[in-house]
C-alpha cells in the first residue's frame, strides 16, 4: 500500500471515539430509515431512501477503519453499490419518476387506530394496478362479521 494511505489509515485510527460516532450514526440512519419505510413515513423507492443508505454505508465503512470485519465490510460495499446505481437508473429514467409518486398516509377504518397527522403522502403503492396474476388488493382491515358493540 502506498505510504500516503498508511498515513491516513494511522490518523484515522487515533481517534477511536470518532470512528466509533460514526458507526453509532451510520446504524442510526439504517434503522431510523427501515423505521420511516416501515410506518409509510418514506418511500423505499425514493432517492432520498438510496441516498440515506448510501450516507450510512460509508459512515460504518468509515468505522471499519479501526476494527475490520470482513461480513461488515462486504454488506457496505453492497448498499453503496447498489444505491448509487439506484440514484444512477431513476437519474437515466424519466419514466422511473412516478415510482416515487405521492400517496395519502396510510389511514385506518373507524373503530381502528389511525394516523392523524398532516405529513405528506410519500409512496405509489396503492395506486398501482393489480399486477397480472393473484395480485389483488386487500384491504388493511377486513370487515367485521357480526354485530357491532
Amino acid at each position: 500500500m502506498p505510504s500516503y494511505i498508511d498515513m491516513i489509515l494511522s490518523s484515522m485510527r487515533a481517534y477511536p471515539t470518532l470512528l466509533d460516532a460514526c458507526g453509532v450514526v451510520g446504524s442510526i440512519l439504517y434503522v431510523g430509515g427501515f423505521a420511516l419505510v416501515q410506518y409509510g413515513r418514506t418511500c423505499g423507492n425514493g432517492p432520498l431512501y438510496s441516498a440515506s443508505k448510501i450516507v450510512a454505508a460509508i459512515l460504518v465503512l468509515i468505522s471499519l477503519v479501526g476494527a475490520f470485519n470482513l461480513g461488515a465490510f462486504l454488506i457496505q460495499i453492497g448498499f453503496v453499490t447498489f444505491g448509487v446505481m439506484g440514484l444512477m437508473r431513476r437519474q437515466s429514467n424519466p419514466k422511473a419518476a412516478h415510482l416515487a409518486a405521492a400517496t395519502p398516509p396510510i389511514v385506518y377504518v373507524q373503530n381502528e387506530p389511525a394516523f392523524q397527522d398532516d405529513l405528506p403522502r410519500t409512496c405509489d403503492w396503492q395506486n398501482r394496478p393489480p399486477g397480472p396474476v393473484h395480485d389483488t388488493p386487500i384491504p388493511l382491515y377486513p370487515a367485521r362479521v357480526g354485530p357491532t358493540p
